[in-house]
Order: structure tokens, then C-alpha cells, then sequence
């Protein structure tokens, strides 16, 4: 598929869909909380891949590595977290407040974080088989990862504040997969309901009363693949992905951003923060006031909202 689409770039506002899922997840690599609403803050929903897992050299441990992560249960608790995993002691960590240490991003930035403390590492160290540690970013933290024409700060995400995606598409993907598979599989922060990969098109959208910029259809890694409940590997969506969405010309993009599209299968969209500290709520209007030209292709086929 090539960036030969001839959508007509608009700046009328329309509503689009509407909120029908929030997740937040407080552990990089480690299963979602499911919310009725959330803040919104310059970092993402609060409270978004706070704390990341690491090796003995500070790097991060995913769920590439480590697919076991996707059996961890975080719970939010007053001042931190509750660990469980699997039938094993579960275990309730402290925010950490104060940055004592570095770690690495999944780019390779040092990040100086804080130690989540001894017990949080024994624990995944036991369910991991490996010496690991737990650390946790904090006010005082900078994580800034590169998008088009700027720069964000996050937690631990991989390159975006929010990851947007929409329940018609995944539909149009089951319907052509050989095994089915949930829309936890693509990590979400914001499921909306709305005509079948329109989101390809969009480019500033509210949901609610956040203001959201779009920098990128997001290229997506082996995780995917990985059951979110326990675990195990499959073969999809990988096969449908590579079959539908696979970006082989990203000509159209940004120029920095065509490395990271050309030879990836795209879903979702990443993006930016520009109105935080306010509230979204199941149920808000997804607002699109900008659209442009997609990056691959539309699908033969889409769904009606």
C-alpha cells in the first residue's frame, strides 16, 4: 500500500464518534486499567506508563522480551500501586517522589528516575527469572520523546502522549483475520467509535475538552501479538496487518518519520497533548477540526458509524 491516497485535507470541524473506552497503563508492559475518565496532563492520561521494568544496565524489559508482563495486574491505590500476577503474592508499591537513579527509554534516552524500591524489584525478579528493578518517573523527571515539528513529554511510552485508536477498524480486521483478537492487544489509551480507519485522516481532534494533535499513523511492533491475559504468542493480527495496513511508501509523511512507517503495519494514531489538565469521560464527542492526506491507502471497505 503507498501514500497515494487523494483525501482533500479539510479544517471544518465535524464530530466524529465519541469516547467509548479509556485505559491507562500504570506499568510499562504490564496490563491496563480500564476507567470511566481520566486527566489529561502534558505527559497523557495521568497516570500512563509511570513505572517501567529494567535490566541489571538500566535498559527496558517489554513485553518483547518478557511476553510474562502481560500477566502483571496493576491496581491503583492511595499513593501507589497493588502487583498481581498469576495466583502469586501480590504486592502493594509506594509513588516513589524523588529521583536517585537513570534508566533508559525504548529510544535510548537517560531518563533519571526513581527506585521503586527493593520489594517491587524482588517481586518481578522472582516472576521474571532475572535480577530486574522497577523505577518510576516523577515530577521532577524529563522525558521528551521527538515528533513532528516538536517535542513531548511522556512516562515511559514509546513516542506519544496518547495513542488514539478506533473499535470500527478493529472490526474490519477481525472480520478478515483467521483468529480473533481484542482491541487490548494494540495498547490504547482512547477508543472511540467512528467510520472504519477515518482516524487515518485526521490530524487535530478534541476528545472531550482535550485538544489533541496527530503526528503519526502508528507502526506497530510484535506486541500485538502477544495474548494479554496470559502471555502467548500468535500469529495475529501480524497476518491481517501485513495483508491490509502495511506502509511500503510513507513518501507523503514527514520527512523524519518515513523510517519509522516504510515497512511497519500501521493502527492508530499517535498524539500530542495541546490542552492539558482537563478531564475527558466515556461517552465525550470526538471533534476532528483538521484532517489531511493518509499515509497508505483506505481499505476497499468501511464500516458506517
Amino acid at each position: 500500500m503507498t501514500g497515494t491516497d487523494t483525501t482533500v485535507s479539510s479544517t471544518t470541524p465535524i464530530v466524529a464518534g465519541s469516547l467509548t473506552g479509556i485505559h491507562v497503563y500504570p506499568v510499562k508492559s504490564c496490563r491496563g486499567i480500564g476507567l470511566d475518565r481520566v486527566e489529561v496532563t502534558s505527559r497523557g492520561p495521568a497516570g500512563d506508563r509511570m513505572f517501567q521494568v529494567i535490566d541489571s544496565d538500566a535498559r527496558p524489559i517489554t513485553q518483547r522480551q518478557a511476553p510474562r508482563l502481560a500477566t502483571v495486574q496493576p491496581t491503583l491505590v492511595d499513593g501507589g500501586l497493588r502487583l498481581e500476577a498469576g495466583g502469586r503474592p501480590a504486592i502493594e508499591i509506594a509513588s516513589p517522589s524523588a529521583n536517585d537513579t537513570t534508566a533508559m527509554s525504548l529510544l535510548g534516552a537517560s531518563v533519571e528516575a526513581a527506585d521503586a524500591g527493593a520489594g517491587a524489584a524482588g517481586w518481578f525478579s522472582e516472576l521474571l527469572g532475572a535480577p530486574v528493578q522497577l523505577v518510576a518517573i516523577t515530577d521532577g523527571s524529563e522525558h521528551r520523546v521527538p515528533f513532528p515539528d516538536a517535542e513531548m513529554q511522556v512516562g515511559w511510552a514509546d513516542g506519544a502522549s496518547v495513542l488514539v485508536v478506533n473499535s470500527a477498524s478493529l472490526e474490519w480486521l477481525n472480520d478478515r483475520a483467521d483468529e480473533p483478537f481484542g482491541m487490548d492487544r494494540f495498547r490504547p489509551n482512547f477508543t472511540v467509535d467512528a467510520d472504519a480507519w477515518v482516524e487515518d485522516t485526521w490530524r487535530d481532534l478534541s476528545v472531550g475538552p482535550a485538544r489533541l494533535g496527530v503526528g503519526l499513523a502508528w507502526p506497530r511492533c510484535a506486541i500485538p501479538q502477544i495474548d494479554q491475559v496470559d502471555g502467548s504468542r500468535h500469529r495475529q493480527p501480524a497476518r491481517v496487518l501485513k495483508a491490509h495496513r502495511w506502509c511500503s511508501d510513507a513518501s507523503s509523511a514527514h520527512p523524519a518519520l518515513r523510517p519509522i512507517l516504510e515497512g511497519n503495519a500501521l493502527f492508530g494514531i499517535a498524539c500530542s497533548v495541546s490542552e492539558p489538565s482537563v478531564t475527558v469521560t466515556i461517552g465525550d464527542d470526538v471533534i476532528v477540526h483538521r484532517t489531511g492526506h493518509r499515509i497508505i491507502d483506505a481499505p476497499p471497505v468501511s464500516y458506517t458509524h
